[in-house]
Formats: structure tokens, sequence, C-alpha cells
């Protein structure tokens, strides 16, 4: 269905339940008034058959005459016409009831309508009554418009209230239609908000307007085109940190192999020299020195080493012992003389949520996030967690108290370190994330977070 098509359905429909409703008002208010005129000419008519009576009547009725009369006049029934009666010297029996004031809605519609102002009243009289006793009564019937005029005012009312309901009932149609028709973009706003975070799983089911409904299948089209497009980039980030894996796996053997045992062998030597030198000075402070040197080399190959070993533990198959790294890695540090950083380390990983890839992925972001954290952040403490959250999913947080950074988003896009560990994450399907550790000090850290879902465990 189309939705124009929904809405004017709708819109018609309430307008006919509208008119069909303004027909009954409208019948009931012709009843109304006809009853009213009909009760006004009977009081007409009652009016004088009670000033015949006056005029011919027994003298003892008088009294009940004018009561009656009394009546007809403060009834209010009475229409068109009022009754002013007076005796013989001029004293009111009957007088008509002074004009209203019109009220200020009356007064406002009177400057538009001048006809629904109170015209002057005109008489019809006097008229004298003699009865047979000599007694004499003066009757002036005055034509009073004021009933025409407030019934004339009444059904103006009638009219802008019954154009004022209309309105009002045709606005809330549209607006319940439209909200009704609209109600689809809820799931689809939804649906984007999502596909803005990058999840692309989503689907959104067929709609109920032909408009709605394709742009729900434009919306899935794209989501799954994306949704291919990022897996895609996904297996090609992981395939090439994997492929630097294996690099470093590869440089660690030579190392190894090659530069290790050379380096064994040219310290032996370097010390066997230093034996035979130790009569000659000069020579034997040259092998000195070539000894210290073997041994700093030595030493810087065994801490790259330590930094490339990450692979080698995985090709043990015993698996990726992830938190004797950390620890090692955190001693390393900790050694270092011109390192005066406090590390602390939360771990409660169920090893087996935790494949080889993933393993490699945490360690390889503490790594990072520590050296950053040491040549950069001034900090005096670090915090790193790594355990279960309340879903299961794997949590990795490092935490400092260091100076933080001001421009965030630009340290995101320069350079291979913050920008590398979200990457790093991302192709191993996790979320990455980075804030300040504490935001009301002075020195603010920095918080890097990064979660992995359970059910994607190997992926």
């Amino acid at each position: 269905m189309q939705m124009s098509r929904y809405l004017i359905a709708r819109v018609l429909a309430v307008s006919a339940l509208t008119l069909v409703a303004a027909l009954a008002l409208a019948t009931w208010r012709a009843q109304f008034d006809v009853k009213r005129e009909e009760l006004g000419a009977a009081e007409s008519v009652r009016l004088f058959e009670r000033l015949y009576a006056l005029e011919n009547g027994p003298r003892a009725d008088v009294g009940a005459t004018l009561a009656v009369l009394q009546r007809i006049q403060a009834s209010g029934a009475l229409r068109h016409v009022r009754l002013d009666l007076r005796d013989a010297l001029g004293h009111a029996l009957i007088e008509p009831a002074e004009e209203s004031a019109p009220t200020r809605l009356q007064r406002a519609f009177a400057l538009f309508a001048p006809g629904l102002r109170s015209g002057q009243r005109v008489s019809s009289g006097p008229w004298a009554l003699h009865r047979d006793d000599g007694s004499v009564y003066v009757a002036t019937l005055w034509l009073d418009p004021a009933s025409e005029q407030q019934e004339a005012f009444g059904n103006l009312l009638g009219v802008l209230g019954l154009l004022a309901g209309y309105g009002i009932a045709v606005l809330l149609a549209v607006y319940w239609a439209s909200r009704r028709a609209l109600a689809p973009m809820q799931p689809i706003l939804a649906a984007i908000t999502r596909y803005e975070h990058n999840d692309f799983s989503h689907r959104l089911p067929p709609q109920p307007f032909r408009e709605m409904d394709a742009i729900a299948r434009a919306l899935n089209h794209l989501a799954a085109t994306l949704d291919a497009t990022q897996a895609e980039r996904r297996a090609l980030s992981l395939r090439l940190v994997s492929s630097q894996e294996d690099e470093r796996a590869r440089i660690a053997r030579e190392l190894h192999d090659e530069c290790g045992q050379g380096l064994t062998a040219l310290r032996a030597d370097a010390a066997w020299l230093s034996r035979k030198s130790a009569g000659q000075p000069d020579l034997h402070d040259v092998v000195q020195g070539m000894a210290s040197q073997c041994e700093r080399l030595h030493l810087g190959i065994r801490n790259l080493l330590s930094d490339l070993r990450v692979p080698l533990a995985r090709e043990s198959g015993a698996g990726v012992p992830l938190r004797g790294l950390v620890e090692d890695l955190l001693r390393g540090w900790s050694a270092r003389p011109d390192c005066a950083v406090r590390f602390t380390l939360r771990y409660g990983i169920d090893p087996s949520a935790l494949p080889d890839e993933r393993a490699v992925a945490l360690y390889r972001l503490t790594q990072e996030a520590l050296t950053n954290v040491v040549r950069h952040a001034r900090a005096e403490s670090v915090e790193i967690v790594i355990e279960h959250d309340a879903d299961g999913d794997v949590c990795w947080s490092l935490a400092d108290d260091g100076v933080g950074i001001d421009a965030l988003d630009e340290a995101m896009r320069r350079g291979n370190g913050l920008a590398g560990m979200r990457e790093r994450t991302w192709a191993c399907g996790g979320r990455f994330d980075v804030g300040a550790a504490n935001a009301s000090a002075t020195r603010p850290g920095l918080r890097l977070r990064a979660r992995f879902a359970r059910d994607r465990a190997g992926s």
C-alpha cells in the first residue's frame, strides 16, 4: 500500500464520521429550535388569553390572572414580545425585564455582524382594557428581537464550534495516521544507527508501505554488501597480521640460529683473547672492549627475541601462555633502571575462550600500550585488566595516570601506535576504545579498552 493512499483513506474516513456527527447535531438543534418556537407560540396564545380574561373575567379572578401573566413574562419562554401592564393610575403591574448587556464575545461578533446587535424595541399599543366594574388596565406589547438575536448568536457559535471540532478531528486523524504511517521509520532509523556502528548483521523485515519497503530493501542490500566487504577486509587484515607474526617468527629464528650462535662463539673467542693478552695492556683493553660490545649486542638480541617469541610459543603446540608472557613483559619493564612505573595486573581468563590469534593480539596490545606509556605518558602507575565480563566476552584494558593525550582523534589517525592497535583489534573481531582514565583529574591519563565477543572466538 502507498503511504499517500493510506493517509488519504484515513482522513476521508474521519471526515465522513465528522460529517455524520455534524448532521446528527444539526438535526438535534433543529428539533430543539422547533420545540422552543412551539413553546413560545403557546405562551403567546396564553398571554392573549390571560389579557382577555383580565378584561372580561370575574373580579375574583383578577389576582390569579395577574399572577399567571407575571409567570408567563418571567418564564423566558415568551418569544419576540414582552408585556408592559399598568393600572389606570399608571402604576406598573408587569414590566418587561431590562435588556441584559451583551457579553464581550457578543460585542466582538457584532463588529462583523451588525445584525446581531440588540435593536431598539418597538411597541404595539397601548391598549386600554375596560372591565365591567369600571377598572381600567393599560397593556403595551413591546416587540423584542433579543430572542432571535440570541438564537442567531447561538447558531453562529454552534457553526464555529462545529468547524473547530471538525478541524481538530482532522488534525487528530492526520496525526494518528501519520504516526501509524511513520511507525516503520523507527526500526529503519534503529538499523541505520547499528550500521553506523559497523554492525551490518541486522536485516529489516518487509514494511507495510511501498515506499518504506523500498527503503528497507535498499538498506538490507547495502548492509549485505558492506557486511561482505567488511568480512573480506577483516580477513585480509587478519592475514596481514598473521603474516607479520610469521615474519616476526622467521626473524626470531634467524636471530636465534645465526646471530645468537655467532655471538656466543665471538664472546668465547673474546674471552680467550682476553686471557692471552693479559700481559699486553693495550691489546687487553681492546679485547675487553670487544667483549663488552659482544655482551651488549647479545643482550639486545635477547631482548629482541623476547619481543618476538610469541609465535614461537604458538608453534610449540601448547598454546600461547598469555598470562606468563604478560607477567614477563611487566617484569622486564620493571627491571629497567630508567622505569619508575608501578605495574598492576588483574587476570581472569578462561583459556578455552582464548584462541591463539586472540591471545597474540592481546599480548601485542599490551606490549604496544606499555611502550607508549613508558615513553610518553610520564605515568606513575599502570593497571592492566584481562578478564571476562558478565556476558562472557573477553575484555582487555590498560589505564595509566599520566598526562594523557590532548588531540586524541589526531593521534588515532597518525602513526602506527593507537591506529595499529585498533586495526589489530578489529581484525580479530573486537572493538577498540580510547578515552581518559580520569577526566576530572589534572593528569587525566589514558584508558585503552578492547572487547572481543565470546561467540566469535576463533573468528
